[in-house]
């Protein structure tokens, strides 16, 4: 894939987390507090309820973007950079690619994606 093609398909946010919801729901998700495979979907809220405990889980818990406030955006650019390079990225490069202004979250964005 190019950046032509990338930027097609994952142009803005809303691409990118519907994108990622479809990926997540083949995989399924599991309750964290029951166990429980079936989940309601609450489009406004961006997460699951378990139709068990009814508590919530969120698109990114559970995945390697638990915990980051980067956007789904930033993430999926930031791994088609990753994987479109022979070399890859120092974390400062990704900075400077990315357009971000701290240095912390793009360091461990990267080391989550390196491992």
């Amino acid at each position: 894939m190019n950046i032509f093609t990338f930027s097609a398909h994952f142009g803005d946010e809303n691409a990118c987390r519907q994108h990622f919801k479809k990926e997540r729901d083949k995989i399924g998700v599991v309750c964290q507090h029951c166990g429980s495979k079936s989940h309601y979907w609450i489009k406004s809220r961006w997460s699951y309820e378990c139709k068990s405990c009814r508590s919530r889980t969120s698109l990114r818990s559970g995945t390697i973007m638990q915990g980051s406030n980067l956007s789904f955006l930033i993430w999926y650019r930031a791994m088609f950079l990753m994987s479109a390079t022979k070399k890859g990225f120092s974390a400062k490069e990704m900075q400077r690619q990315l357009g971000l202004k701290r240095y912390e979250p793009v360091w461990a964005l990267v080391h989550k994606l390196r491992k």
